[in-house]
């Protein structure tokens, strides 16, 4: 697969959860003082969203969602899993770069290097009530 249609691929099936979830977002979205706890429940799904990548585990990776994000289309899954799964195999290192607000959604901020040397990846990663509500890879 190429890169162009993967950098297409990736945000198209990692965030089709996020725009449905708009009316939702304001009256789900958990208190700032639940937001100590969200760095560990965020950490915890970024690392089972990466392994069901890798391990191309589509049951895995939507189980993680809320019932938006889980009607995410298996082919388009199973497409980034094949080009991202080997580099993720190889080893990767995840960073949280910080958080931020935009439309609504609260997101949280990730780098993604990877140990083949190849290009990193920036995520973000919205949760609500704990379950993984968009997950976008650029």
């Amino acid at each position: 697969m190429n890169k162009f249609l993967v950098r297409c691929l990736i945000p198209t099936l990692l965030c089709l959860a996020v725009p449905a979830l708009a009316p939702l977002a304001r009256a789900q979205a958990p208190a700032p003082a639940a937001i100590g706890n969200g760095t560990e429940t965020e950490s915890a799904l970024l690392k089972t969203l990466l392994a069901a990548i890798q391990d191309r585990d589509y049951q895995r990776f939507v189980s993680t969602g809320n019932e938006d994000f889980a009607k995410l289309d298996r082919a388009q899954f199973d497409a980034v899993a094949a080009e991202l799964g080997p580099r993720l195999q190889q080893g990767y290192e995840a960073i949280r770069l910080g958080d931020y607000h935009q439309q609504n959604y609260d997101f949280s901020l990730w780098k993604l290097t990877f140990k083949d040397g190849g290009d990193d990846l920036i995520g973000t990663l919205n949760v609500i009530n704990g379950r993984v509500g968009g997950f976008v890879l650029r």
